[in-house]
């Protein structure tokens, strides 16, 4: 039986090494990845992460903490790279802007029979949106910065508008 910190430790090891098609193998068939505006089953993971080390091909992870349990464990990590790729959000696309940028990310894992059951990673889009110099045109500074999270259906920002993304010094 594989515990949690093996696998959390395979996961990041995998992403790194961009060896992500073997992803779904840590995941028990009916897992699911959660990072804010999608959930993704394990056979979606790979494409998903993919867009992540496509948009940041030097992409590294410095751990900061952890807190485990008999179930799982929560794992908090500085995620730094330069953004010389395109990024594929749940909100549009983002061209690349040459910045380089950390970003923090707390990732809740929960494994059961040696896979992982869930993983649900969470992080702050307005940080990132910022420090990559960017702004969503046509919401207010106050939603920008806020926190995204997945929207219920019907939300007027993020379903009903396409937002796009512009650099700050254009607005």
């Amino acid at each position: 039986m594989r515990g949690a910190d093996r696998l959390i430790e395979q996961q990041y090891a995998m992403l790194l090494r961009r060896d992500v098609a073997r992803l779904p193998e840590l995941y028990a068939l009916d897992g699911s990845y959660t990072m804010p505006g999608v959930t993704v089953r394990p056979t979606e993971l790979p494409a998903l992460l993919r867009t992540w080390t496509g948009a940041f091909p030097d992409l590294r992870v410095d751990p900061l903490g952890a807190v485990r349990t008999a179930g799982g464990a929560a794992v908090e990590q500085r995620l730094t790279g330069t953004h010389t790729g395109v990024l594929h959000t749940p909100f549009g696309t983002v061209a690349p802007t040459g910045r380089t940028v950390s970003w923090e990310v707390v990732d809740m894992v929960r494994v059961r029979r040696g896979r992982i059951v869930t993983w649900r990673s969470y992080f702050d889009w307005g940080q990132l949106i910022t420090s990559l110099g960017l702004e969503v045109a046509g919401l207010s500074r106050h939603a920008q910065l806020a926190s995204v999270a997945p929207a219920p259906a019907g939300d007027p920002v993020l379903v009903d508008r396409e937002p796009t993304w512009r650099g700050a010094e254009a607005a």
